[in-house]
C-alpha cells in the first residue's frame, strides 16, 4: 500500500474526519473515538483502537502513543485506547487548551502514519508476530530474580559482544535499549563454524513500555521479536541466513534503534525524569 493519503501537517487544522479517514486508509477499525477539541477540562479526547486489526498491533499502538506523549491502555476487550494528556497546568487556560488538543490529535496522526507506514513497508503484519506482546502469559517457575533497572557500564556489555556487531549493540543501548546478551551468527565471529541463531537480549523493564518500543522495532528492522523465557527480557531474532544478509540485519537493526531513540527521547524524560 502506498503512503497514506491523509498527510497531517501544521499548515491546515486536523478533523476529527481526518482522524478516522487516516485509520481507514492504514486498515485499522475504530471502535470509539471523542474528538473533545474544546476547553472542557472534564471531555478528554480519546481513540480506541481495534486489537484484531492485525496480530501484534498492541505493541505499535502503543509506541505510536508514546512517541506522540499520549497515555496508552488495554482495556478488558483487548482492544487499546490512547487518551490525551493533561499533565501541564497551563492546560486549564481556556484560550490554549482546544488549540493544544488539535496540535495533540496532530502529532498523534502523524506518529500513527509513520509507524503504519514502516510496520506496512517491513511487511511485519502480513504473518503472525512470533509472540503476541499484550496476551503474553509466562509461567512463573524458572525465573531469575535480577535488581530492578540495574544499568551495565557499556564496556562491560561490549566486551561479552562478538566483534562484527559491536557497533550495534552499542547504537541499541546509547538509544536507550539495554542489551543482556547476544550473538552475531556470523561465522567469522565462531571461527568459521555454525554458531547459535543471531540474537539479542534486552531488558524489558528498563523503562516504562519499552518492551512495546522493542517489538515495534524488532518488526520494522525485519526480526522477529519474542518474550524471553527469564521473566526480564525479550528476544529478538534475525530471520536471514547468508553472511551478508545477516550483516545487512544488524546494520538495519542499529539504524531503526537509533531513529526510534531519538524520537522517543522526550517520552523517557517524560516517565523517567532526571
Amino acid at each position: 500500500m502506498s503512503e497514506s493519503k491523509t498527510k497531517v501537517n501544521n499548515k491546515e487544522e486536523i478533523s476529527e474526519a481526518q482522524v478516522k479517514e487516516l485509520l481507514e486508509h492504514w486498515e485499522v477499525p475504530c471502535k470509539d473515538l471523542n474528538f473533545a477539541v474544546d476547553n472542557d477540562l472534564d471531555n478528554i479526547p480519546y481513540v480506541v483502537l481495534d486489537h484484531d486489526s492485525y496480530s501484534g498491533c498492541e505493541a505499535h499502538f502503543f509506541t505510536v502513543a508514546d512517541l506522540a506523549l499520549w497515555i496508552p491502555e488495554l482495556l478488558p476487550s483487548g482492544d487499546v485506547v490512547l487518551y490525551y494528556p493533561l499533565r501541564l497546568l497551563d492546560d486549564k487556560h481556556p484560550d490554549v487548551l482546544s488549540r493544544k488538543r488539535t496540535i495533540s490529535w496532530e502529532i498523534l496522526g502523524f506518529h500513527f502514519d509513520q509507524i503504519m507506514h514502516k510496520i506496512r513497508v517491513a511487511g511485519a503484519h502480513r504473518f503472525s508476530s512470533t509472540d503476541i506482546w499484550a496476551h503474553n502469559e509466562r509461567e512463573p517457575e524458572g525465573y531469575i530474580e535480577i535488581p530492578e533497572n540495574t544499568p551495565i557500564p557499556i564496556d562491560k556489555i561490549l566486551r561479552r559482544v562478538d566483534s562484527s556487531i559491536r557497533g550495534t549493540i552499542l547504537e541499541l543501548n546509547k538509544a536507550g535499549f539495554a542489551t543482556i546478551e547476544s550473538c552475531s551468527g556470523l561465522k567469522k565471529d565462531h571461527d568459521g563454524s555454525k554458531p547459535f541463531q543471531p540474537y539479542v537480549a534486552l531488558d524489558d523493564e528498563y523503562y516504562h513500555d519499552v518492551s512495546a518500543h522493542i517489538f515495534t522495532i524488532a518488526e520494522v528492522s525485519g526480526w522477529n521479536p519474542c518474550w524471553g523465557a527469564h521473566g526480564f527480557d525479550v528476544l529478538i531474532y534475525a530471520t536471514d541466513e547468508s553472511e551478508k544478509e545477516l550483516e545487512k540485519a544488524w546494520k538495519k537493526l542499529g539504524e531503526v534503534a537509533k531513529e526510534f531513540g531519538e524520537e522517543l527521547e522526550s517520552y523517557r524524560e517524560l516517565v523517567e525524569p532526571s
